[in-house]
């Protein structure tokens, strides 16, 4: 069954730490604004600064902050600065056991990913696919409907029902059917990169969720073959494909698209299948939580109803 942390409150503390790539300071104190204008107060991890390539600091480091803002009783919610590369890193660092003990909600996507996995197969914990701490003048948090979308769902006014869209945004139905289950997910390359591991995802009967940045087309493919190999898609009954951001061939060889490669891996499965649903890289960023119960509905083409994903339950439990 799974576990859902309370929801925020004004005047609650949240936590930022940086599990992944290497932190920008300005774009970080854009989120922070924001975070501050919803009522809440921040605390930034003590690593989240430093610098060791890539990363945003050593491993230990990295996972220290996120321990210690798990274990701190003042913070209500951990929110990961970005992700780029490293969080699969920090997890042999993480003692599970000992933060089982504690519910919180936390935030993330892309790298964040193999976090959002480990906690969902150490934890049954509820987290969510939502924006990051740093954020662009007019992205990422500061875009209005990132906002409101992260605002419901963190602070319990997220109710059940269906996903809403950004104006003039339309879902597609690359197979057509109805499935219910608990979503689980995220990028397609850290989802394919933990097969094998301890940390592997668990598609059996969920409702699965993928979007990706700046892989090739052949890479694409190359990642859902790992799946389908893997039986990961075959597990699933269902799929929601969100952005896949720059994911165009280079032109320099022949190539298909990213939307022809679905229709070979998704066409012809029997099992729900929407496309276009605003989350990932692209402006829009709706806040998905993960280890919930949801509804797909892709009607066929003939249909007057449009494709749809309807959330079942609150991501989040009452505050005593």
């Amino acid at each position: 069954m799974a576990r859902k942390a309370p929801a925020l409150r004004e005047g609650d503390v949240v936590a930022i730490v940086a599990p992944s790539g290497a932190v920008n300071e300005q774009a970080m104190e854009r989120g922070i604004k924001v975070l501050e204008n919803l009522g809440l107060r921040v605390r930034v991890g003590k690593h989240v600064l430093d610098r060791w390539g890539y990363l945003a600091g050593d491993d230990r480091g990295r996972a220290e902050d996120i321990t210690g803002a798990w274990m701190d009783p003042e913070v209500k919610a951990v929110i990961c600065s970005r992700g780029g590369y490293g969080a699969m890193r920090v997890l042999p660092y993480l003692d599970f056991e000992k933060l089982k003990a504690h519910k919180k909600i936390f935030v993330g996507y892309s790298d964040i990913t193999a976090l959002h996995a480990a906690f969902w197969r150490e934890m049954r914990l509820v987290t969510f696919h939502g924006p990051v701490a740093e954020s662009g003048e007019q992205s990422g948090l500061n875009e209005p409907y990132n906002l409101a979308y992260f605002k419901r769902a963190l602070f319990g006014t997220f109710t059940p029902g269906e996903l809403e869209l950004p104006n003039g945004h339309s879902l597609t139905a690359l197979e057509e059917g109805e499935a219910e289950g608990i979503v689980v997910g995220g990028n397609l390359s850290l989802i394919a990169s933990t097969i094998g591991s301890r940390w592997e995802l668990d598609t059996r009967g969920k409702i699965l969720f993928l979007e990706e940045v700046g892989e090739r087309p052949y890479r694409v493919d190359r990642m859902l073959s790992q799946l389908a190999l893997s039986g990961k898609l075959a597990d699933a009954a269902g799929y929601i494909l969100g952005d896949f951001t720059d994911c165009e061939s280079s032109g320099d060889y022949p190539s298909f698209s990213v939307p022809e490669i679905f229709e070979q891996y998704f066409k012809g499965t029997g099992k729900p299948c929407i496309s276009g649903v605003p989350a990932g890289h692209a402006l829009h960023k709706a806040t998905i939580p993960f280890g919930i119960k949801v509804r797909i509905s892709a009607p066929p083409a003939s249909s007057q109803e449009k494709p749809a994903v309807h959330f079942l339950e609150s991501p989040t439990a009452r505050r005593k």
